[in-house]
């Protein structure tokens, strides 16, 4: 911060007012949906015996195949420091928005040499309607750390005197964050290609008219010249993955256990799956753009896989992908911003895209928080030019046009974030947007069962199950709901279906002992906590003693 201008603080206040102004609300917001997850785990946060436990700690559970220690290490601090309560929580996020977004600025005007290209950048990128998920979502942290620290990296390598430790630093805080921060290898040698092209020491290569002897030539400079910073990008990377290993083990390293309703695409044929992958790029940029049907949701069966490439959504992510592409390689020694702002959209769509290899769950409009950031750039660019223009009535137009776009842009942010304040409302947001989904109609049912609302329960659940009898939790909420208006058969019947389940919910074990124990069937309850409890004879005899009834 000591090299700060006048102009650059006022442009963070101009962060900082935008930001309060479309999240301010959620400072109000409790722990929601994923969220949860950090109150369950309350102990590890504020009872570890080193902060090695924490680090060497699952996302969650092992199950998750996931790693982020520096994500875990936050919610650490935010415990110690802002205590349990979320406001502290969601006020960490908005700094680190606010961070994203100076830094956007501060990047982008170092790279290209024009503020109002860095400016337009970054209060593009701070408006977009579909990062609401992110900066509301406490759990969006991990995404907001990964392009944080990314950024911090990319503007060490934009320096004249990069430091090689800083780099090594910036790239495990922002692997550690999100494992689809590898994606930021690529990029930062892409940085340096820029920062290095608008020096002028590229000029030779530059000149030459054979692609192979250019990129021969930029490689082996930029190697030569760059072996310390890239070799820290590298151990930093090798640091995370050995971490990794110790802290999931070999059977969780490669990956992620998933259920059908969590990603039906990872069990589709390869080519269903390529080709929903692109219709799906295709919606990340079409809602970037035009932000109607915001979700948080798209599980099963709300997404469709679909199984030819003759779709119109398909056709159109193919010819985004293909101009993605294109972009990278063909400016790459014409205007090598645009061959950055691609490179930035397509490293980090690819690790959650389902192009390659199948992920946890079909979509999720969190994932093209870092994507977006390339658009931003892309966006920007082009409208400098015109806005610059010595016509003053075009550049005033076209200056309105923008300032009206992100207005609205920043009020439909506003009105989306608003959906996150509660577990009731983003439920009920999510069957109005998802409503083939199984999981947002359990879910709400689950909001009428804590409000002892039963027969909406009923509906919302007997929806998702109408939709498919999948969801061993929904299923079991169902029989609780069942349970509680004396239908014991069909609760019966439906904790047997969710037990039947690929990965049943233990649950209904519980539910199945408390409803024989509600009919005096002591030995078919103890039947069921045996199992349970995986035999612990003195946890079933204390269960039964506790819960049978006078």
């Amino acid at each position: 911060m000591r090299h700060l201008a006048k102009h650059d603080y006022v442009f963070l206040a101009v962060c900082t007012a935008v930001v309060l102004l479309m999240y301010g609300q959620s400072l109000a917001s409790g722990f929601v949906f994923d969220d949860q997850n950090i109150v369950d785990n309350r102990a590890l946060f504020m009872f570890p015996n080193t902060l090695s436990d924490i680090a060497l700690a699952p996302h969650w559970s092992l199950a998750s195949g996931l790693y982020r220690p520096v994500t875990l290490l936050s919610y650490w601090a935010n415990f110690v420091f802002t205590g349990n309560e979320a406001f502290g929580f969601h006020v960490v996020n908005l700094l680190l928005y606010i961070g994203i977004g100076f830094f956007i600025y501060r990047f982008v005007t170092r790279l290209t040499q024009n503020q109002l290209t860095g400016h337009l950048s970054a209060l593009l990128f701070l408006v977009l309607p579909i990062h609401s998920e992110v900066v509301a979502n406490i759990t969006g942290r991990s995404e907001l750390l990964t392009l944080f620290f990314s950024l911090l990296l990319f503007l060490e390598f934009a320096r004249q005197d990069i430091r090689w430790w800083h780099s090594g630093l910036w790239m495990l805080l922002a692997i550690g964050s999100k494992e689809t921060a590898i994606a930021t290898l690529p990029i930062a040698i892409l940085v340096l290609y820029v920062s290095e092209y608008r020096r002028g020491n590229l000029a030779t290569a530059v000149a030459s008219r054979n692609f192979f002897v250019f990129l021969w030539h930029s490689t082996k400079n930029l190697v030569r010249r760059f072996f310390l910073p890239l070799s820290a990008l590298i151990i930093a990377t090798g640091t995370y993955l050995v971490l990794r290993f110790f802290a999931l083990g070999p059977a969780h390293f490669f990956g992620v256990r998933v259920t059908l309703i969590e990603n039906p695409l990872f069990f589709a044929e390869p080519l269903s799956r390529i080709a929903t992958a692109f219709s799906v790029l295709w919606m990340y940029v079409f809602k970037t753009f035009v932000p109607i049907g915001l979700c948080s949701d798209y599980t099963y069966n709300q997404l469709p896989v679909l199984h030819s490439f003759m779709n119109t959504g398909v056709l159109l992510g193919i010819a985004i992908f293909g101009g993605i592409v294109f972009t990278l390689f063909y400016f790459v020694r014409k205007k090598p911003v645009l061959s950055l702002s691609a490179g930035i959209l397509l490293t980090s769509f690819l690790p959650v895209s389902n192009l390659l290899f199948p992920t946890g769950a079909p979509a999720g409009e969190r994932w093209f928080f870092y994507p977006s950031f390339g658009i931003a750039i892309l966006v920007a660019y082009f409208l400098t030019m015109p806005l610059s223009s010595k016509k003053l009535f075009v550049s005033k137009i076209l200056a309105t046009g923008v300032v009206i776009a992100l207005v609205v842009y920043a009020f439909l942010t506003g009105v989306r974030q608003s959906d996150w304040l509660s577990n009731e409302r983003l439920f009920a947001s999510a069957v109005a947007c998802a409503p083939m989904s199984v999981l947002s109609h359990s879910n709400l049912g689950a909001m009428y069962i804590f409000k002892d609302d039963y027969p909406e329960a009923r509906q919302e659940l007997e929806t998702a199950r109408d939709i498919a009898p999948i969801y061993s939790k929904g299923l079991n909420n169902l029989g609780l709901v069942y349970w509680k208006e004396g239908k014991n058969e069909q609760a019966l019947a439906m904790y047997h279906e969710a037990l039947k389940q690929d990965f049943p919910y233990a649950g209904a074990m519980e539910n199945l002992a408390l409803l024989y124990l509600s009919e005096g069937k002591t030995e078919d309850a103890s039947r069921w906590l045996t199992l349970l409890f995986d035999g612990n004879q003195t946890l079933v005899r204390t269960f039964l003693n506790t819960h049978r009834l006078q």
